[in-house]
């Protein structure tokens, strides 16, 4: 058995035949799987995922599969519509399966052995999880189409990216009648379609691909392509939207632990920049923080076979993001737009559509949602050629679908991940790169000391002279025209800084934002930038970024600080004598600071004094925060927009404002002491004792050098590898001091 350097290896919780492997106990519980072949390795993990979390993977399989009000009732109905409304049938699940290559399907079938395992030796000993029996049900053997569901959920929330058009549709219709002759203008300025001062993640000078061709569309494009589309009301559009986004789903799922949201960090270090020689890599997927945490951790060593160790989901065979001897890789979420939504005319009675000319019948699928406590329900998926309908209009006559890149492809996606345990050179990432259909950012340090980022996705080319940001009309002519090439999408080698840092930023200077307006000249990724120092980097800056910025938000700071300041000079009697909370404001969201909290709340103000008069609060304030971003206001202050949002004021006249309000609404909320007005963060859940302040930071972080030797690497998974007993908090201590314990060595055997 290969040495386990220097961790302590307690009693084994579960012993197999020596001839299958065996699992061992590090410190921390973190399973160590050895075994004599890749397949026996899988079980031997479904059986330690399954006795660290099954509860959890109960929920997840149900979540995934739109099942949950079978055990919990009618407060889970809506989430499992949700679900439904674009899942697949087993029988689809089973075909998708069967797709994959031999090897792949050989491992999801040893997890479910190991699973099941697991639940019958849980079963007879009485140790199933509490909930069962509070519940009032027994868990079913688990099965390939669960891992299956459960790894598409997670592409879908990870890996997907665009889609927006019936919200920007509906932000059109919403502006159309406030601003009317302006509309458009403002649409613009919200939904734009490249901020060049936005920060790559690639420097220019490092960016070599051959670019493929995006042509921004026209003011006349537009309005010809608005004027081709169904007048959709409005109410109908918000209620498809609010489906289309799960966030029925996405609520429950939080609340039970199970993957819900996606975002991710890392920072990529060659050996040309760092003090060792060596590559390093910090990787961050930022998947919410609950308890038990929403990963959790294995290694798995098998002679002349597959040895990695790293952070895997609950439920899915394999490590999604770790290290193995000649490379450690992350993944953050890329948001390229690699769906569309097509609308097209709908008949009389509802049961049929016109696509690309001819008429065809809508494709319906039927499920079953069982209730606890009520008779169940059918629920009707209705399907076009391109895939499940958002909305049926029956009021425009029209029927928008989803057509996705990825679409019944998902798990190609999953196999491709099982390469990267064995990918030895840059070179061998292309062919790896062809497998992965949806959007992330792939980061890989080579034992060698070289770096490599990939952007991933495959990218639709979509027709000249339509707007991306609309449904598309569902016409011949304005159907995908292929895909980007592996060879053109954004990716760098080794760079010449010998740094990449990313945090769900843009890939390249010319990368357009489509029909998602996230990446402006004021976005998160300056924060992880500035946190880095210059020259040589060891371990430990690394560490120091990630505590950065999950107190630090520089951006905002650096935009709108020295107004606040001027102003806070200039107009300190109209402050309340409070002006003194902006003056010394350096970014730093420390806990109890009277200083962040007023700094927060000026921003939300001067967010409503400059838009809310003109635009309204976009029928709901939640929306309204996230589609006033702060690249808007600080082009609007600027009167850099194409509807002025001043309104004849001067920026100065709009800033005091925003002070002045938001000093007398925390006065009337919080009282005048401002020893009161302290910013509270937001904190990771325990399985016991206090919650720990500042979350924004990683579900799992992971700090890998690659020395010649292999990797050395440390992580944390709070509160714990488990969901209950002596592992379930134990790594909350770790995570609240930001201390990182070290991970198993993997080694070339």
């Amino acid at each position: 058995m290969p040495m386990l350097a220097s961790l302590v290896v307690s009693a084994a919780l579960l012993t197999s035949p020596k001839n299958t492997g065996e699992i061992q106990r590090l410190a921390y519980g973190v399973p160590a799987i050895y075994a004599p072949d890749n397949r026996n390795a899988f079980v031997r993990m479904g059986e330690a995922v399954a006795e660290d979390r099954l509860w959890q993977m109960e929920m997840s399989r149900r979540s995934a599969k739109g099942r949950l009000a079978e055990v919990i009732g009618a407060t889970a109905v809506a989430s499992d519509k949700e679900t439904l409304s674009r899942a697949y049938t087993e029988a689809e699940l089973q075909e998708m399966f069967a797709k994959l290559p031999s090897d792949i399907r050989s491992y999801f079938e040893a997890y479910a052995e190991g699973v099941n395992n697991t639940i019958k030796a849980r079963t007879a000993s009485k140790t199933l999880p509490a909930q069962y029996a509070s519940m009032g049900f027994e868990p079913e053997p688990w099965t390939v189409t669960d891992s299956c569901a459960i790894a598409i959920m997670m592409i879908r929330q990870f890996g997907a990216g665009g889609a927006g058009e019936l919200r920007n549709y509906a932000l059109y219709q919403y502006l159309n009648g406030r601003v009317k002759e302006k509309s458009l203008d403002v649409l613009d300025d919200l939904a734009w379609w490249n901020d060049k001062d936005s920060i790559p993640t690639v420097d220019p000078k490092d960016d070599l691909v051959t670019k493929p061709r995006f042509v921004q569309p026209t003011r006349n494009d537009t309005i010809k392509h608005i004027g081709e589309l169904p007048k959709t009301s409005l109410l109908e559009l918000a209620g498809a939207i609010r489906v289309a986004n799960y966030e029925d789903n996405r609520a429950l799922a939080e609340q039970l632990s199970v993957p819900y949201k996606m975002g991710s960090y890392a920072i990529l270090v060659s050996g040309k920049r760092s003090k060792s020689g060596n590559a390093m890599l910090l990787t961050a997927p930022q998947m919410g923080h609950r308890a038990p945490s929403i990963v959790h951790e294995i290694s798995i060593s098998v002679p002349g076979g597959i040895n990695v160790a790293g952070m895997n989901v609950p439920g899915m065979p394999g490590v999604i993001i770790g290290n193995s001897p000649w490379a450690a890789w992350g993944l953050t979420s890329g948001v390229a737009d690699i769906e569309d939504v097509f609308v097209a005319p709908l008949s009389q009675d509802g049961n049929r559509y016109t696509s690309m000319g001819d008429e065809k019948p809508l494709e319906t699928v039927e499920f079953e949602l069982k209730i606890k406590d009520r008779p169940s329900e059918k629920v009707i998926q209705k399907r076009t050629v391109h895939g499940p309908v958002l909305l049926a209009s029956r009021g425009s006559k029209a029927v928008y679908s989803l057509k996705s890149s990825y679409y019944q492809r998902e798990l190609s996606s999953v196999a491709g991940m099982f390469d990267f345990y064995s990918m030895k050179k840059s070179r061998e990432l292309d062919s790896v790169m062809r497998k992965l259909n949806v959007s992330f950012n792939l980061f890989v340090a080579w034992k060698d000391g070289n770096t490599s980022y990939r952007y991933a996705g495959l990218v639709p080319v979509r027709k000249e002279g339509i707007d991306y940001r609309f449904p598309t009309p569902d016409t011949k002519q304005n159907q995908w025209q292929g895909f980007v090439s592996t060879s053109q999408m954004p990716q760098a080698n080794s760079p010449s800084s010998g740094l990449l840092a990313n945090w769900n930023n843009k890939p390249t200077a010319w990368w357009p934002n489509f029909d998602t307006p996230v990446w402006g000249a004021l976005f998160r990724n300056q924060a992880l930038l500035e946190s880095i120092p210059s020259g040589p980097l060891t371990q430990r800056d690394l560490e120091r970024a990630a505590w950065s910025i999950a107190r630090r938000e520089t951006d905002t700071v650096s935009a709108f600080a020295s107004d606040f300041t001027d102003s806070a000079r200039k107009n300190s009697g109209d402050l309340f004598g409070r002006g003194h909370l902006y003056l010394g404001f350096d970014g730093w969201n420390l806990e109890g600071s009277a200083a962040a909290e007023t700094y927060d709340r000026t921003i939300d103000e001067l967010r409503v004094q400059l838009f809310l008069q003109s635009l309204g609060n976009f029928l709901n304030p939640s929306t309204f925060q996230t589609v006033i971003q702060p690249s808007v206001i600080r082009r609007a202050l600027d009167g850099k927009t194409k509807f002025d949002y001043l309104g004849g004021r001067k920026k100065e006249e709009v800033i005091l404002a925003a002070q002045k309000v938001a000093l007398e609404t925390m006065k009337k909320e919080l009282g005048d002491d401002i020893a009161l007005w302290g910013y509270r963060p937001g904190s990771m859940p325990t399985a016991a004792g206090s919650r720990i302040p500042y979350s924004n930071r990683g579900t799992y972080i992971q700090i890998t050098e690659m020395t010649p030797e292999g990797p050395i690497a440390r992580n944390v998974v709070s509160p714990g590898v488990s969901e209950m007993g002596e592992h379930a908090n134990d790594q909350a201590d770790l995570a609240r001091d930001w201390r990182f314990k070290p991970m198993v060595r993997v080694r070339e055997n």
